[in-house]
C-alpha cells in the first residue's frame, strides 16, 4: 500500500524526543540487556493461579525460543512436588539459564542441589519492617547472607543475590547487604521493589547511589538487575528507567502477571527497550503467541486495551484517526504492528466516517471498481452509525454481567464451605462433645 508521506518526509514531520534524550544522556546506557523472566515463579503467585508441569515446560520452552536468557522456575524448598517440578524442567534441554530460588538457609540450598539446579537466586527481605517482623538484627542478616552464598558456591552454584524490599530499606543496611553479597561471591545483584513504591525519579536516584556508592568502590564489575511490582502502575516505567541507569538484567513476567497488581510486563518492557535501540535478544514477532498461551494457562483474561498484545492495541474506530492512518500509520500508531506480530484493525461504529466506509468497501467486499456517489457514501456512513448507536445497552450489560460472573468463577480460590469441609475431615476428633451434633454423641 502506498502512503502519502515518504521516509524522508517523515523524518522531517516526526520529532523523536526519545532519540534526542538518548543522545544528550550523560550516563552510559546499555546497548543490550538479558531478559530475566519470573512468570513461572512470581507470575504463578498471582491469586488462584496454578500451573501444571506440562504448562510450565511449554511456557519455558517458548520463552527459551523467543530469546529469554534467564528463567526462574520455582522454589524447590516449598514442597516435594515443587522440587520435582523444578528438577524436571532443569533436565529439559534449554539454552536459557534455569533458576531456582532459596532463602539464605542450608535446607533451601540443599533442596536446590536435589533439584539439579546449576544456578540459584538467594533472597531475603531486608527492610526495617521485615527485620522487625522476622526478629533479625542487621548483623545477623549479613552473617546469614555470607554463609549462604559461600555454601552455595562450595556446592557448585552460580549465585544471584536479590535484596527483597530493598527499596524500603535504610541505605546503610542496603549498602552493607549488597557489599556482603558481592564480596561473598554473588555474580549478580538485584534490587527488589517488592511492593511497587518506586517512581522513575526514585528509581534513577537509588540505582545511581547503588552504582556510585557500592559497586564502583568495590572495583568489581557485578551486573545489576531490577525487579519491580505494579502496585501503582509503574512496574514497566521503573524497569525501563532501571535499564537506562545501567541495570542489564531486567525482571519481567508475561502479560504483567504476578502478585497483587502484577510485575513488569515482558512484552511491554522489551518492545520499549528495542524501540530505544537497546538489544533485548527477544523475537518481538512471537510476543502475541506467548502472551496468548500464558493467558490460557493462567486463566486470567487480558484487558482489551492491554499494550502490545491486547485485542484493541492496534484497533481504530474514529473516522478522523482512520483517515489519518490511511495517509500514514505513524499518525496514530507509535510502531508498525507487524514489528510485534500484530495487525491493525479498523472497526465500524458510532465514530466512523467516510474514509472508514471506503476502506471497508475496499477490504471487505472488494468494490473499488464501482463509482459510488458521495451522497450514497454518506448514507452508508449514517446507517453504520445508527446501527451502532441503536445496539441495546440492556443487552450489552446483560452480556457483560454474565462475563463478570464467569470471571468470578475462574478467579475463585478455596471457598469457605470447601475450607470448613477440609478442616472438619481432620479436626473432628478434637472437637469437644458439647459442640458436636447430637447424632455424633450417641
Amino acid at each position: 500500500m502506498s502512503y502519502k508521506f515518504t521516509k524522508e518526509e517523515l523524518s522531517q514531520l516526526l520529532v523523536d524526543y526519545n532519540e534526542i534524550a538518548l543522545k544528550e544522556q550523560k550516563s552510559d546506557i546499555p546497548t543490550q540487556v538479558c531478559i530475566w523472566d519470573e512468570t513461572l515463579r512470581d507470575g504463578e503467585q498471582s491469586p488462584t493461579v496454578y500451573l501444571t508441569l506440562d504448562e510450565k515446560i511449554h511456557l519455558a520452552k517458548l520463552m527459551d525460543e523467543i530469546g529469554v536468557k534467564l528463567i526462574a522456575v520455582g522454589f524447590p524448598a516449598v514442597s516435594k512436588s515443587e522440587k520435582k517440578i523444578v528438577k524436571t524442567i532443569v533436565n529439559e534441554n534449554f539454552n536459557a539459564s534455569i533458576l531456582g530460588i532459596a532463602r539464605p538457609k542450608k535446607e533451601d540450598i540443599d533442596a536446590c542441589i536435589e533439584a539439579d539446579l546449576k544456578e540459584i537466586v538467594i533472597f531475603m527481605p531486608i527492610s526495617p519492617i521485615f527485620r522487625k517482623t522476622l526478629k533479625q538484627k542487621p548483623e545477623e542478616q549479613l552473617e546469614m547472607i555470607k554463609a549462604a552464598i559461600h555454601y552455595a558456591i562450595e556446592n557448585g552454584f552460580k549465585v544471584n543475590w536479590v535484596s527483597e524490599d530493598g527499596t524500603r530499606c535504610d541505605f546503610k543496611h542496603l549498602s552493607k547487604v549488597f557489599q556482603t553479597a558481592i564480596e561473598a561471591g554473588a555474580e549478580r545483584i538485584v534490587l527488589g521493589d517488592t511492593v511497587g513504591i518506586l517512581t522513575p525519579l526514585s528509581t534513577s536516584y537509588l540505582i545511581n547511589r547503588i552504582k556510585n556508592e557500592i559497586i564502583i568502590p568495590l572495583n568489581k564489575k557485578v551486573p545489576m538487575g531490577i525487579h519491580t511490582h505494579n502496585d501503582f502502575g509503574l512496574a514497566v516505567a521503573n524497569t525501563v528507567t532501571g535499564v537506562f541507569e545501567g541495570c542489564t538484567y531486567p525482571h519481567t513476567c508475561i502479560n504483567g502477571y504476578g502478585e497483587r497488581a502484577g510485575n513488569a510486563a515482558l512484552e511491554e518492557v522489551v518492545t520499549i527497550l528495542e524501540r530505544m535501540g537497546i538489544n533485548t535478544g527477544i523475537d518481538l514477532t512471537r510476543l502475541p503467541e506467548i502472551s496468548e498461551v500464558c493467558e490460557k494457562y493462567f486463566s486470567q483474561p487480558l484487558a482489551l486495551n492491554k499494550p502490545i498484545v491486547g485485542k484493541h492495541a492496534f484497533a481504530h474506530e474514529s473516522g478522523l484517526h482512520i483517515a489519518a492512518i490511511l495517509a500514514h500509520p505513524l499518525t496514530y500508531e507509535p510502531i508498525n504492528p507487524h514489528m510485534v506480530g500484530r495487525r491493525r484493525k479498523f472497526y465500524l461504529g458510532k465514530f466512523s466516517g467516510s474514509k472508514s466506509v471506503l476502506n471497508a468497501l475496499q477490504k471487505k467486499i472488494k468494490v473499488l471498481d464501482l463509482d459510488i456517489p458521495e451522497d450514497i457514501i454518506k448514507k452508508i456512513v449514517s446507517d453504520v452509525k445508527s446501527v451502532h448507536e441503536e445496539t441495546s445497552k440492556k443487552e450489552l450489560r446483560k452480556s457483560f454481567n454474565i462475563i463478570k460472573q464467569e470471571l468470578d468463577k475462574i478467579s475463585k480460590g478455596v471457598s469457605d464451605k470447601e475450607f470448613f469441609e477440609i478442616v472438619n475431615k481432620y479436626a473432628q476428633p478434637y472437637v469437644p462433645d458439647e459442640f458436636k451434633p447430637k447424632s455424633e454423641k450417641l
